[in-house]
């Protein structure tokens, strides 16, 4: 039986009720399956609620971060030969193949020709995880800085998105070869925890200079969040590898993981989306994502340790159903009026800049020293929140207005970088 299964309604369905949602009315896309019926409950408090806020999902969580920065994505022209050079060399690789197959006598060597391929793919995953395991040890442990960490998941993101496609390639070619055996679940299993939406709006900023974004990393010695907002979402992302143990028998049916999965988001699960999609992967992984009014969650679990261990949230951050804004700071002690609504570390953070008038000003908004982006037509600027005590400062004309602002789960500090003091990952 294939390890591929998808319940609710077909992967292609999944896809576009996902664009449906976070592009077009999120009221359009509901309707979707229905909420499966199980007493089935979560093993550990984690997904957890974030500080300060109780009317949305609850995230995967690192508990108190033992590192966290923000970080501008920029061009790199060095990162961006590297990942160009590895994409030429997978891509080698794939029309070697196809030479050596032409020109195979038999279905025999067809056979030994793309196992050995399937190995050497699972020896480059082997690798990129190595990689990643080493990139943020490095980081948590203060020895590089946050510029090369991002670049380098962002390189690893890269390299595992040709591996996806020399996976795609190895299929098709063995498809004509009958006693060939893929195994591109269990491989694209190992991919999981390397891709993520934040990574790779890193790479195109690496590639291009353009569509720079802020970004909030935190790792501890188990784990990784980076978050950013990308035009009107919140995006998050988040692995916790203490959560996973892929040498762990399971025994637990496909109903039971999206059981678990769904009760471990109670309040998702209140508003009755259902599962616009299951996919059952091999080592003891399933995903499941779950759309609803504020946005759309896929979280993948463990089936031995029964714990979600790589999570990917989208959170609407404008319209009807946007996410919940929290408490707004405000100076309005100026002919600039700032607004900025409080959040969790790394959460979505609104800044609100108008004239004495209330009419909106477009004007570059600092975090710190950093620029963090402009105003728009609106007034409005979405980013994410650091964890810790911070300003907020815009600039027009000769007037300049500052708001400080901590963000929910951490104590007040004094200098915008000072050390958090407090939990919240």
């Amino acid at each position: 039986m294939s390890s591929y299964v998808i319940n609710d309604m077909s992967r292609v369905s999944s896809i576009l009720l996902v664009a449906l949602l976070l592009f077009c009315s999120p009221a359009a896309a509901f309707g979707v399956g229905s909420q499966p019926a199980s007493s089935t409950q979560p093993s550990a408090n984690n997904p957890a609620k974030p500080p300060g806020f109780n009317e949305t999902s609850s995230h995967l969580s690192l508990g108190t971060p033992e590192r966290s920065e923000t970080y501008t994505s920029s061009l790199s022209l060095s990162t961006t030969l590297e990942m160009d050079r590895n994409k030429v060399q997978s891509q080698q690789k794939m029309y070697t193949l196809d030479e050596k197959l032409s020109n195979a006598d038999d279905d025999e060597e067809r056979y030994q020709l793309l196992t050995r391929f399937r190995t050497d793919l699972e020896l480059e995953l082997s690798s990129l995880k190595n990689k990643e395991r080493s990139a943020s040890k490095q980081f948590n442990n203060q020895e590089i800085g946050v510029r090369e960490y991002v670049e380098r998941l962002a390189m690893l993101d890269s390299r595992a998105d040709d591996v996806n496609r020399a996976i795609d390639h190895m299929k098709t070619k063995g498809k004509s070869v009958i006693q060939f055996a893929p195994h591109e679940y269990e491989l694209r299993a190992d991919l999981i925890p390397l891709r993520g939406e934040v990574r790779n709006n890193v790479v195109e900023s690496v590639r291009s200079g353009t569509g720079s974004k802020y970004v909030y990393v935190a790792t501890t010695s188990d784990g990784t969040v980076l978050s950013t907002v990308l035009g009107n979402k919140y995006v998050r992302e988040a692995y916790r590898s203490d959560y996973r143990n892929s040498s762990l028998d399971s025994y637990l049916t496909g109903r039971e993981k999206t059981n678990i999965t769904v009760n471990s988001y109670p309040w998702v699960k209140e508003k009755n989306p259902g599962t616009s999609s299951n996919i059952q992967y091999k080592k003891g992984v399933s995903e499941t994502k779950m759309v609803y009014p504020q946005g759309v969650i896929t979280a993948y679990l463990d089936s031995g340790t029964e714990k979600i261990y790589r999570e990917i949230q989208y959170k609407l951050l404008t319209g009807d159903n946007h996410t919940p804004y929290g408490t707004a700071i405000r100076n309005n002690s100026t002919d600039l009026h700032l607004a900025v609504n409080r959040t969790y570390p790394g959460g979505p953070l609104r800044i609100n800049l108008t004239d004495a008038n209330g009419d909106p000003v477009q004007s570059t908004i600092e975090i710190g020293e950093n620029e963090v982006g402009e105003t728009d037509s609106d007034g409005i600027l979405l980013t994410v929140s650091p964890r810790r005590t911070f300003t907020v400062s815009a600039r027009h004309g000769s007037e300049r207005v500052n708001v400080t602002v901590t963000p929910y789960g951490v104590t007040r500090t004094n200098a915008t970088n000072g050390p958090p003091q407090d939990i919240a990952g």
